[in-house]
């Protein structure tokens, strides 16, 4: 069993990677909001508040692949890592299950007319004709999830890269394609960007599947099911994650329908001033899985007295890699700004929120690092308990601003702060005041 090293660059030789790949998914992001920007702001709108709506569900899928992720790392740690592949065949097995469920109830809640919760009747066709479409994605994703949890879990990120670059690029040339209409493709609007995506997720996931096929075919044909005991535990481990995950992303959906009731051009400049919140889950994202891949590892290989030290080198490579991706949130938000909007007014508005998310990156930079070692100790109830009592108090202080005392969507913005702030103080509370490095998993 090979000893797992937690330097600086052994966090980078693992971050890296998954960043890297990440930020091809910012960048499809922010060629979808681009070329739909030129198309119209309700298409922007309708597109945007649907994404949302489908990155919440994939937040199931997230759940399930993570804890698998944590458990995978454990048990490499404690030098069983032969039963790898046994929880990789499961997972993509139930991850594929659930993400079928997952299609029909889509299915189900826009033929009940889900979209008339939107204020405006064009921005609720726009999501219906992006969904209808984008619905299907979530088994390649699901898959994707599962395939990256094990790549992490055995402290094997470089493929995953090369999957993001592949699958960035294939969405991006397809946004290209089919929103406008070039080199002789329909123009499809909002459903052209849900085409892409859709494509370009399946062609991710005919990658890791390649190549997880070239390195293990034979070893995973020949693993078995998890066995029924050790099937329910990792289930009791997934399902706090998966609440929690799916509460949190579920509720900045509701903060995008309430920031809808305020205004179109407050929507716009929310789901402008989302692409620029992604460069933080750009550095994040690596970082968040290195962290719960060290931590279970340490833990398995009974190295708790490192645990510390390792979680202030994350937290350091953390906060330097936002500071460095997203300064021109501060420093230039104009800039930034600029190719989004035609009108002042807009533009003024977005310059002025730009700043709010630079100082909401910089909490992020802490608070991710603590939770996601909460999570990686396999303590995922006490993680949930953590956003549930956060989320109360979001819910509220965002109903305030965007209901009952409207406020401009620089203020609004503002609500960021607290999330993260009470994420961060609510893990450093159970990390320092609970025993949580005997957690069995």
């Amino acid at each position: 069993m090979s000893r797992l090293n937690t330097g600086y660059g052994d966090i980078l030789k693992l971050a890296i990677p998954i960043s890297a790949g990440t930020f091809m998914h910012f960048l499809v992001v922010l060629t979808d909001n681009f070329f739909l920007s030129q198309t119209s702001d309700v298409a922007l709108n309708g597109a945007g508040n649907a994404g949302v709506l489908y990155i919440t569900l994939g937040m199931i899928g997230q759940g399930f692949a993570a804890s698998g992720q944590i458990l995978i790392a454990r048990r490499v740690g404690e030098g069983r890592g032969h039963e790898a592949l046994n929880i990789l065949r499961t997972g993509l097995i139930i991850t594929f299950l659930v993400g079928i469920g997952l299609v029909g109830l889509v299915h189900l809640l826009m033929s009940c007319g889900f979209s008339e919760v939107f204020k405006d009747a064009a921005t609720g066709e726009v999501f219906d004709a992006f969904m209808s479409v984008r619905r299907w994605g979530i088994l390649p994703s699901f898959l994707n999830m599962m395939l990256i949890a094990y790549f992490m879990g055995t402290a094997r990120a470089r493929i995953l890269m090369w999957a993001m670059i592949i699958t960035g690029t294939v969405n991006i040339l397809g946004d290209m394609s089919l929103i406008s209409g070039r080199w002789g493709f329909p123009a499809l609007g909002a459903a052209g960007a849900a085409w892409a995506s859709l494509v370009a997720e399946t062609t991710g996931l005919a990658v890791l599947l390649g190549h997880i096929g070239w390195r293990h075919g034979r070893a995973l044909r020949q693993s078995v099911w998890m066995p029924w005991a050790a099937l329910w535990k990792w289930l009791r481990l997934a399902l706090p994650m998966v609440l929690q995950l799916t509460l949190t992303l579920g509720t900045w959906s509701l903060f995008f329908f309430l920031v809808e009731q305020v205004g179109i051009m407050e929507l716009k400049v929310s789901h402008i001033a989302r692409n620029f919140f992604m460069l933080a889950f750009v550095v994040s994202q690596g970082v968040q899985q290195t962290t719960r891949t060290f931590i279970s590892g340490l833990l398995g290989e009974g190295r708790g007295d490192e645990l510390v030290p390792v979680i202030r080198r994350l937290i350091l490579v953390n906060v330097c890699g936002i500071l460095l991706v997203s300064h021109g949130g501060l420093f230039y938000p104009s800039v930034l700004a600029g190719p989004f909007f035609d009108d002042p007014v807009g533009l003024e508005a977005a310059s002025r929120t730009l700043p709010i998310i630079f100082s909401a990156m910089m909490i992020y930079g802490f608070s991710s690092v603590l939770l996601s070692s909460v999570q990686g100790s396999g303590n995922t109830t006490a993680a949930l308990i953590i956003e549930v009592s956060t989320l109360i108090v979001y819910i509220c202080v965002s109903i305030l601003v965007t209901l009952v005392y409207p406020q401009p969507v620089w203020r609004i913005w503002r609500v960021e702060w607290v999330y993260f702030s009470l994420i961060g103080t609510g893990s450093l509370l159970f990390l320092t005041r609970w025993d949580w490095r005997s957690k069995d998993v």
